[in-house]
């Protein structure tokens, strides 16, 4: 049994530190039940696998060449400690917080148990991935694409300048779900078995869906079957929001573009 539920540990990737240094274990008070990670970082790309182990792995790569191309030792002189590049990471009762303890930059991955809710966020890191996680996951981004792989249980994923494209192995729960882009294609897959009632629209471009998207009769729109061998089986065009229901409804699932098309697959 581990003891002690506040954990607080400062990551510094100093100039002159091995690589190895780059990666720290933080254990969970309860290992047997679901994490949180709460990561809101500015220049970082970020990466969420499932890890092998029950602990939380945070690794940073390509923030200390940065550093070492802004400063170099005086002759005769090395580097053996200063300002490093960190984070600062707290774990208390299952939640693990990630901060900044500078403007980092590089790459950040985090290798968690499969069960895991997250609330990730970052600004500038081009972009945020995420793998086989199971749980309530809201990913934010700014500049740069949100890619979700094999997730399951409920997702919120909004970003202003990229694509999002969400691949679902099951949905849990009957939670409303939001896919979200101001400059960049909507593309999400749901289980063949998926109960919804959709919102969608795009003010520059075209909605496509697979599904038998039964359409409500206030809908601005037209649904239009495909007939060119193209793996979409509707077409639907408006300049408004479409709003329809897959496999009879169930919970509000919004998708929504500026400058894009909507992709929604049957897996």
């Amino acid at each position: 049994m581990r003891t002690g539920s506040l954990i607080i540990i400062s990551l510094l990737c100093a100039v002159g530190a091995a690589a190895q240094d780059n990666r720290i274990t933080v254990p969970l008070a309860n290992p047997s039940e679901p994490a949180t990670i709460k990561a809101n970082l500015l220049n970082s790309r970020i990466t969420v696998v499932v890890g092998t182990g029950r602990d939380v792995v945070i690794a940073t790569t390509g923030a200390r060449q940065r550093e070492r191309s802004r400063q170099t030792p005086p002759p005769g002189m090395k580097e053996i400690g200063g300002a490093g590049i960190g984070l600062n990471v707290e774990q208390d009762h299952n939640v693990v917080t990630i901060r900044e303890d500078r403007v980092m930059g590089g790459d950040l991955t985090i290798e968690t148990p499969v069960n895991t809710n997250l609330q990730i966020k970052t600004t500038n890191g081009r972009s945020i991935e995420v793998t086989g996680i199971s749980g309530d996951q809201e990913i934010e981004n700014v500049n740069g694409a949100i890619t979700m792989t094999n997730v399951s249980g409920s997702v919120v994923a909004h970003t202003v300048n990229g694509a999002v494209t969400v691949s679902f192995n099951r949905i849990t729960g009957n939670k409303p779900m939001s896919f979200v882009s101001l400059n960049g294609q909507v593309d999400v897959t749901l289980p063949s078995d998926a109960k919804a009632r959709l919102h969608m629209k795009t003010d520059h471009g075209a909605i496509f869906s697979d599904f038998e998207v039964k359409l409500e009769p206030t809908a601005s729109g037209t649904a239009v079957e495909n007939s060119d061998g193209s793996h979409a089986k509707y077409s639907l065009s408006a300049q408004k929001t479409i709003t329809g229901t897959i496999n009879g409804g169930g919970p509000e699932y919004s998708f929504q573009t500026m400058n894009g098309s909507i992709l929604i697959h049957k897996k």
